[in-house]
């Protein structure tokens, strides 16, 4: 029997986009759940987080997928604030969990902004080996101290946990306002914008070279629960090793519309990120025998079916 059918699973962050995700893939696959989203408080506030878990149910596992994340140019603008309000949640969920869930399993889901920049695939050996790029640098910072945090509070304290640092994440709720849009949310929600418009135009940020790791939502979450089957107590990459570029991400956006004759214009002002980061998940992969079942293009199609965005 699952591990997840035998106690309930808090969920933190369950109404953001991976949270939403987590929380339909738990109750379609009839597993105890317990929600907590917006309604249930502010996470930088120590006490709203105390009395949380002190009210929540004994749990087997806690998926923490709380944050307060922008993208793109915004970022250099508001590097204190995201270091000081996503550092609060991560170290009051990391207290609130010793004192009140200490049985339960904390998988912390994480970002390869932690990483440095490379021009190869970084395994885990590479985690706080240099400075990540500067647009994400207080966000990661941050994302630092919750990896670090589990480790430490884990020894000192007797507790189980996992930090998966997974690849970048599209499909349905994602969102897909300025400043909060991951690049491949953005890209199919520009691009069904535009095809409706009448236009001939698909405008792509960046480079056509920027390389990234990429899931779909689905994917990503069974990769998270193969994770969680077979390792315990470590900070993993959770990523399929196919590292894809925006290029073929338009390419692949382009055929699921069925927008043919579209030009892919890229403006020289546009924001342009780490050019490439990708991972090297060969630990977890070799270990769980996980890889993911939804291409590229059948990706986009099911998140245009989906329709919607989350705000």
């Amino acid at each position: 029997m699952t591990p997840y059918a035998d106690a309930p699973t808090i969920i933190l962050g369950a109404d953001g986009f991976l949270g939403r995700n987590l929380l339909e893939y738990w109750r379609t696959s009839g597993w105890p759940v317990h929600p907590v989203g917006r309604a249930d408080g502010d996470f930088t506030e120590r006490a709203v987080v105390d009395r949380v878990f002190r009210e929540a149910p004994r749990a087997g596992r806690i998926l923490h997928a709380i944050t307060k994340q922008r993208t793109g140019a915004i970022q250099y603008e508001m590097q204190g604030e995201l270091l000081r309000d996503n550092s609060r949640i991560h170290l009051n969920v990391l207290d609130a969990w010793r004192t009140h869930q200490p049985q339960a399993k904390l998988v912390s889901l994480g970002s390869s902004c932690v990483y440095p920049e490379s021009p190869k695939p970084l395994s885990e050996e590479a985690f706080r080996s240099g400075a990540p790029h500067g647009s994400v640098r207080g966000y990661a910072l941050a994302k630092e101290t919750l990896a670090i945090g589990c480790e430490t509070y884990g020894s000192q304290y007797g507790l189980k946990w996992l930090h998966c640092i997974l690849a970048t994440v599209y499909g349905p709720h994602a969102h897909t306002e300025p400043h909060r849009s991951h690049f491949m949310a953005a890209l199919i929600a520009r691009a069904a914008a535009a095809k409706a418009k009448g236009l001939s135009e698909f405008e792509v940020w960046g480079s056509l070279d920027t390389v990234r790791d990429l899931l779909f939502v689905e994917d990503q979450i069974e990769a998270i629960l193969a994770a969680d089957a077979a390792f315990t107590d470590c900070i993993l990459n959770v990523t399929p090793n196919a590292p894809v570029t925006i290029g073929e991400c338009a390419t692949a956006i382009l055929r699921a519309l069925d927008w043919h004759g579209a030009c892919v214009v890229s403006p020289p002002d546009s924001f342009q990120g780490a050019g490439y980061k990708s991972l090297d998940s060969t630990r977890f992969l070799n270990a769980t025998g996980w890889r993911p079942r939804i291409g590229l293009e059948e990706g986009v199609v099911r998140s245009l079916r989906s329709g919607g965005s989350q705000s």
